[in-house]
């Protein structure tokens, strides 16, 4: 960082954990302003404002703009549309991805030709993780967006798990997350359960029956005819004999898909749902469809006991058994409560109001399980608007990243060194190897080495240090050119943090704004104004949700 940056973060870094949520001379039971009500929906339901948008949403209304958000109609960027119709892929089946993510390289390529093919077999997986980075910043569908990447980590899949997920998993983002959006939870969950990236990434794909002893015998007949080894026949067969029931995907369905942790099952349940699953795979051999399929000679036949209920099993029908399970959990009260303490969390307080959460468990069971229904208790609750809440929640380093895009209006000529930075900050699209998903609370984030990377980029973006992203001179245009310097800071901090500034952030702007002063007789806009902003943008305030 230059010397300016580093007087201003010195003076801001104490304050990002401390830093107040109440508003700026306000006490902690006076209802939101209007700009602090707008400033809350455009964080809560929007990766923030950009230029022009904050006094567009204030004159119509902040329940106005949700109320748009939430009913649909609004049409596409015709910016993003642009964007995404030169991706390849997207619209493409996983199988037809698999002809990129498995493309031959021929022995006598050379160098270029290889790192050719290289980047052709890495396009699905590149192009997915820009389009959901390009439709969180340019979308106008803000709420729809903040809500993808909701479910995107409660039904959480995975690149690093490798293997066929490249192809796997951009249909997955298309027609598990954003074809369910407004619907409901159990289809959701159901089509979740079904896909191949989900079988895949928590290896029910390989889950079945244990093998018999006149099947191990067959397996081991069979290479000692083909080898002529009785050794390597041994060998297969005790291969063979480490295949068979699979867990991984059971346990997750009840602990982070519909139930929580340790709630209402034991390990008996996970077993048995673990048995009740096994057939459910997907076909992915070199010329399979890559889609779901139910193979019932994988499947362990007979009646399953799952939280008290009789899961019954009927010869021939075996993929009803997992669909019973689905039907059971997805009904569950322990369900309910979970989804709703989850989007409350997510949409309101890291310390979710038990009173919200209640309101929210018993919308999803009155409309089972209907995504707008639970979303809709939330925005017309008090506590969504209650003063506490506001300020209250810490941006993940994706909404970090997304939200400095936008309120600078940012202009991307190409996405590549913004994943980088996403990357370097701990939160890759599509990259958390956890089932769990990124976190979204405050204490998962707040570490004194992503903060000062946040700063790094802050500063780097402001000055046009970003690869393909640049601020344009529009942003620094729109203030007054007859006022003097030290009401340019004024300006810009409406212009980026319009719900206010606290003391710390301002003093820091004015100690950056007189050590520029005192080193210059004619203080210029287009430099002391990046300055600035890269200041703003790693203040507390724009830190906080």
């Amino acid at each position: 960082m230059n010397r300016l940056l580093l007087l201003a973060s010195s003076v801001v870094f104490s304050a990002v954990v401390a830093a107040p949520s109440t508003g700026w001379g306000q006490g902690k039971s006076d209802p939101l302003s209007e700009r602090e009500k707008v400033t809350h929906v455009l964080n809560r339901f929007g990766y923030g404002h950009s230029p022009g948008t904050f006094e567009q949403v204030l004159e119509a209304g902040a329940e106005a703009w949700l109320k748009e958000q939430l009913e649909g109609g609004i049409p596409v960027n015709p910016i993003l549309a642009d964007y995404l119709d030169e991706f390849e892929t997207l619209r493409l089946t996983p199988k037809e991805c698999r002809e990129y993510t498995t493309m031959e390289i021929p022995d006598d390529a050379t160098a270029e030709e290889r790192q050719a093919r290289n980047r052709l077999r890495d396009l699905p997986k590149r192009e997915l993780v820009r389009s959901v980075l390009l439709h969180a910043f340019l979308s106008e569908r803000q709420a729809e967006e903040v809500l993808c990447d909701f479910w995107r980590n409660h039904f959480n899949v995975s690149f690093t798990k490798g293997g066929p997920s490249q192809n796997l998993i951009p249909d997955f983002e298309s027609t598990v997350i954003r074809e369910n959006l407004w619907g409901t939870f159990p289809e959701m969950l159901s089509d979740s359960a079904t896909h191949p990236a989900m079988l895949h990434y928590l290896d029910n794909y390989l889950s079945r029956k244990p093998p018999t002893k006149q099947e191990l015998a067959e397996v081991e007949r069979r290479v000692r005819r083909r080898t002529g080894s009785r050794q390597r026949g041994e060998e297969a067969a005790s291969i063979a004999a480490q295949r068979g029931l699979n867990e991984n995907y059971a346990r997750e369905l009840l602990e982070l898909h519909t139930l929580g942790v340790d709630n209402f099952y034991k390990q008996k349940d996970v077993v048995a749902v673990a048995e009740a699953l096994t057939g459910w795979t997907a076909d992915l051999s070199r010329n399979g469809t890559q889609g779901f399929i139910f193979k019932g000679n994988m499947h362990i036949e007979g009646n399953k006991r799952v939280l008290g209920r009789v899961i019954h099993s009927k010869t021939g029908r075996g993929k009803n058994e997992g669909e019973q399970i689905l039907q059971l959990l997805s009904s569950h009260r322990g369900t309910a409560d979970f989804i709703a303490t989850k989007l409350v969390r997510y949409l309101v307080n890291d310390d979710p109001p038990s009173s919200l959460v209640a309101k929210v468990s018993k919308s999803y069971r009155k409309t089972k399980g209907s995504i707008p229904a639970m979303v809709d208790t939330i925005v017309k609750s008090k506590e969504f608007w209650a003063r506490e809440n506001f300020r209250a929640k810490f941006k993940t380093p994706f909404e970090f990243v997304v939200s400095a895009l936008r309120v600078t209006g940012a202009e991307v000529e190409s996405s590549d060194r913004i994943v980088r930075i996403l990357e370097s900050m701990g939160q890759p699209v599509y990259h958390c190897d956890d089932p769990t998903g990124w976190y979204d609370t405050s204490e998962a984030w707040l570490d004194p080495g992503v903060m000062a990377l946040r700063w790094q980029f802050a500063e780097e973006l402001a000055a046009g240090n970003v690869k393909g992203v640049r601020i344009p001179d529009s942003f620094f245009s729109n203030i007054p050119s007859d006022i003097p310097p030290l009401l340019w800071q004024h300006h810009l901090t409406r212009a980026v943090l319009p719900g206010g500034a606290g003391e710390r952030t301002r003093a820091a702007l004015a100690a950056v704004t007189n050590e520029y002063i005192k080193d210059r007789r004619v203080p210029d806009l287009f430099d002391l104004g990046p300055r600035l902003v890269g200041l703003l943008l790693g203040s507390p305030e724009f830190q906080q949700q």
